[in-house]
């Protein structure tokens, strides 16, 4: 009797074994077919946010490569194939290529440059300068629609405070940019806990409030004056185009809040 069942229960296995094996031939078949499928036919069958990435990203090579749409297009017909096979595992295509359609119109474009680490500094210039337009630029926005100068004061932070708050964010951003990878998948295999990231990130905004607290004694306010609306937001304007001259400088790509790696020119 137990051979019997051991028989049934290896027969069951065999069969589900069977059944799984049949279904993966059936999906790499497919997956072949899409391979060999017409670029046209190919592209009616990406979801509406593939079709996206694959617009932009024909802008994209368009701009950068100063290339005639039909160009463009030629050369992301090439990659139709692959992305709507990942689309049909539950992968889009910014998951699949890991990079903004600016950036991988700047891999299509440059394909044999050798990538180098952006340094920490950059990152980190690069984020004190956008958070600092950030902060300036909200705070400036909000002064704008209080008339009352008393509720203003109240409401308003110091020039040096925003200043200050911003430029800190911006490179603990870098050094968050840096430490990400380490931190994720660490290449010892042992992932920073949950609760010490917390504490981290607790302790952060802690300092971040005694500062701010500090900065709004009365004493402070001779070095840190409320300024109107509109001066904060030409100072945020010049704060972000002192930005964008700094990243076409040094050849900055991507979003500071996921830098990568440069390109050799």
């Amino acid at each position: 009797m137990a051979e019997k069942e051991q028989e049934k229960n290896n027969s069951n296995i065999n069969a589900e074994k069977q059944e799984k094996l049949k279904k993966k031939s059936e999906v790499d078949a497919k997956d072949e077919e899409l391979k060999n499928e017409d670029p046209k036919t190919l592209r009616q069958k990406l979801s509406n946010k593939n079709q996206d990435y694959v617009f932009r990203l024909e802008k994209e090579l368009q701009r950068q490569g100063s290339l005639s749409r039909e160009e463009a297009v030629a050369m992301t017909d090439g990659l139709l194939s692959e992305i709507v096979i990942a689309q049909r595992h539950g992968q889009p295509a910014n998951g699949l290529y890991m990079a903004s359609p600016q950036i991988k119109a700047e891999e299509m474009l440059h394909p044999h440059q050798k990538p180098v680490e952006t340094p920490f500094w950059q990152r980190a210039v690069d984020g004190a300068l956008l958070y600092l337009a950030i902060f300036v630029g909200l705070f400036g926005v909000i002064a704008l629609f209080e008339n009352n100068s008393k509720a203003q004061n109240n409401s308003q932070m110091g020039i040096l405070t925003l200043a200050s708050v911003g430029i800190l964010m911006g490179i603990l951003m870098g050094v968050f940019m840096v430490k990400y990878n380490d931190w994720v998948m660490p290449k010892n295999g042992q992932r920073i806990g949950l609760p010490k990231l917390l504490l981290s990130g607790l302790g952060i905004a802690v300092v971040l409030f005694v500062w701010i607290w500090i900065l709004s004694l009365p004493a402070i306010r001779v070095i840190n004056p409320i300024l109107p609306g509109a001066v904060d937001i030409v100072i945020a304007a010049i704060a972000y185009g002192v930005r964008y001259l700094f990243r076409q400088h040094y050849h900055i790509t991507g979003s500071s809040f996921a830098s990568r790696p440069q390109q050799h020119k």
